[in-house]
């Protein structure tokens, strides 16, 4: 009788499904992790340089709204200096114009003149009751502030804070447009506001707001 020929021995169906569900192995997971957590490292990077971005553009707009706000207070509160309810009335008198009208401004406690310049500016303007306000706006340089002083009250008013913004300059240039009448001088001052202000420990962060106001009632004088 013939002996069967020796040959392969086929894989039984069991070890076949073994070899076919065989995972990754370790090494291909830690490599698989690297790649995952310096993929995440480069999207938190990303996401902090765009947090950062987006909080410096609000502190910026905040610092150049609240000088804009800062400079209308002053330009409404300036443009009625010398302001007083007997004006029109007064135009044709000189003398009675003269003797009604509120203190001439000043800058730094001088007389107002064309180039003068200062941090301070001080004026007064009659409400229509007849009211007298004495107004002053100045720079405080040491605790970095604008103050505002109207009306009766003892102490002026800080207009800024100091815990955000830490305004570095305030500075009024007067000019004044003056014509002879007859033995009188008719004055239009105006004054350039120079304003400038920094985040307060951000120095790099600094904006400078430049406007003018000019009086709306004029300056006699003999």
């Amino acid at each position: 009788m013939s002996q069967p020929s020796a040959g392969k021995i086929k894989p039984a169906p069991a070890d076949l499904r073994r070899s076919a569900q065989q995972g990754i192995s370790l090494l291909e997971t830690m490599i698989a992790m690297v790649l995952g957590l310096a993929v995440l490292a480069g999207v938190l990077k990303f996401m902090g340089v765009l947090t950062e971005s987006n909080t410096t553009l609000l502190k910026v707009t905040r610092l150049e709204q609240d000088l804009r706000t800062v400079m209308d207070i002053m330009l409404q509160d300036m443009r009625r200096a010398n302001q007083y309810p007997q004006a029109v009335s007064d135009l044709g008198q000189p003398a009675r114009f003269i003797q009604h009208q509120p203190t001439p401004p000043q800058i730094d406690g001088q007389p107002f003149a064309s180039g003068q310049s200062g941090s301070q500016i001080s004026y007064a303007y009659q409400e229509a009751d007849g009211k007298l306000i004495s107004g002053r706006f100045s720079h405080d340089a040491k605790a970095g502030t604008v103050l505002m002083h109207t009306g009766t009250a003892s102490a002026p008013e800080t207009i800024t804070d100091p815990a955000f913004m830490q305004v570095t300059a305030l500075r009024f240039q007067a000019e004044q447009a003056t014509v002879k009448a007859g033995a009188i001088h008719l004055s239009i001052p105006s004054v350039e506001i120079t304003l400038i202000g920094q985040i307060k420990g951000s120095p790099e962060m600094e904006r400078t707001l430049v406007d003018r106001v000019t009086w709306r009632n004029p300056v006699v004088s003999p």
